[in-house]
């Protein structure tokens, strides 16, 4: 049964190996880094080349706090996936807002503090003289605009030159047990709807021509895994999706600020955008 899941651990355990040629797998507590070295990595767990590190988080389901240390921790991750030199960010946010299980992408923009349009003297008068540029911009979903996300991605790269691109976007998982509990950090880009059969155009490195770093948490999997049959034509969610998309957007919008800001305090920053 072919399983359907963004997460590249998952497609490491699908093997059921202990060691696969060309791919690294290391794991430090709640953080467990996938390291696809090679094209043979790449082929064997069907990721590409890249790092992707999986980081395990309390259920937000029951979860209404996110300054426990994780904003930290998953800052501290993303930071190490992006270019040493790194001033003039895109953060794009991709998903279907209409669709609360796809509405990761969308709503983690409202949690982002964007600041290419301030001046140099407001960013004086506010205090915050070295804020890095960061800008925004939500893809809305093919069957609406008529246009692919990467396109969309692309035209706003072309335009406004970032140094890298962050991609948000909701991920499909084969384990219930790692909807809302599971953050995804990757330097390979995405290829939104892959993980539900829905393949688009790829955003990555490749594509936009800039280093893309792509973040997403597990919302939805598919009936087949549950039902142990081979029908991956459905995917569920769980009853609680709208307070993990909530929560996971707004501890995914807060870790970018905290990565892209560190002079600012997570307090400061989150009364900036909350």
């Amino acid at each position: 049964m072919e399983k359907r899941t963004d997460l590249a651990v998952e497609c490491f355990e699908e093997k059921e190996k202990t060691s696969i040629s060309g791919v690294k797998i290391e794991q430090q507590g709640t953080v467990t880094t996938v390291s696809v070295l090679n094209e043979n990595g790449a082929r064997e767990i069907g990721k590409p080349i890249g790092e992707y590190i999986t980081v395990e988080v309390p259920s937000f389901v029951n979860d209404t706090d996110i300054f426990d240390g994780r904003l930290g921790k998953i800052a501290a991750l993303l930071k190490k996936l992006l270019p040493s030199e790194c001033d003039n960010i895109l953060v794009a946010g991709v998903g279907n807002m209409d669709i609360t299980a796809d509405a990761l992408g969308p709503k983690t923009l409202s949690y982002v503090f964007a600041t290419r349009h301030l001046s140099s003297d407001l960013k004086r008068a506010m205090g915050f003289e070295g804020l890095r540029r960061v800008a925004s911009v939500s893809t809305g979903v093919l069957g609406n605009t008529g246009i692919e996300s990467a396109e969309i991605i692309r035209g706003v790269v072309n335009e406004i030159q970032p140094s890298c691109v962050i991609a948000v976007d909701a991920l499909a998982a084969t384990s219930a047990q790692r909807l809302g509990t599971t953050v995804q950090i990757s330097n390979s880009g995405i290829a939104p709807g892959s993980g539900v059969g829905n393949h688009r155009h790829e955003i990555s490195g490749e594509t936009l021509g800039v280093p893309v770093i792509s973040i997403g948490i597990p919302t939805v999997v598919s009936t087949g895994i549950i039902k142990g049959t081979e029908d991956n034509s459905m995917f569920v969610t769980p009853r609680e999706i709208d307070k993990v998309i909530q929560q996971g957007a707004k501890l995914i919008g807060m870790s970018i600020n905290s990565c892209l800001h560190p002079d600012i305090s997570e307090a400061d920053l989150y009364a900036l955008v909350g």
